[in-house]
């Protein structure tokens, strides 16, 4: 076997922390890229989305963050949500963090359903950081019994 090959394919790494620096850049760009804040535990706000006959329902968990810093705007079947979230930490002489897993920052994230949404019956209400949207399908899109004639 050649000797330089041999020695090539046993090399580790060479340079871990560029590696690491590297990927932590990349992370940076995407996350400005495509708006929405990735945390250490994934996208930010976590969300469920559920579909209904007759429409959908979008729940956000939002703790910590008032209504007032919240908006969601609709566009056709396009929902998207976004705001800020404020964490405070504690500051002055004689305190140490830690550990900050919880983050300050804008967010934004956009949801492409399946239907248009009727925007005059879409609703939102917020309670215990839990923001839920009920977003009804356009009455155009919802299913309808068809009586039938007789002659």
């Amino acid at each position: 076997m050649n000797p330089f090959l041999r020695h090539a394919t046993r090399s580790p790494r060479p340079f871990p922390s560029l590696a690491r620096d590297i990927q932590r850049e990349i992370n940076h760009a995407l996350r400005s890229f495509d708006g929405a804040y990735h945390g250490p535990r994934g996208v930010y706000p976590p969300v469920n989305l559920s579909e209904s006959g007759d429409g959908y329902v979008l729940t956000a968990e939002l703790p910590g963050v008032s209504p007032e810093n919240i908006d969601v705007q609709i566009e056709g079947s396009t929902v998207t949500l976004s705001g800020h979230r404020k964490v405070e930490y504690a500051a002055g002489d004689g305190v140490s963090v830690h550990r900050r897993e919880r983050q300050s920052g804008n967010f934004r994230r956009a949801f492409e359903l399946p239907a248009e949404i009727d925007l005059d019956k879409a609703r939102a209400s917020h309670k215990n950081g839990v923001l839920t949207l009920e977003l009804p399908k356009s009455p155009a899109l919802q299913p309808r019994q068809i009586e039938i004639e007789t002659r």
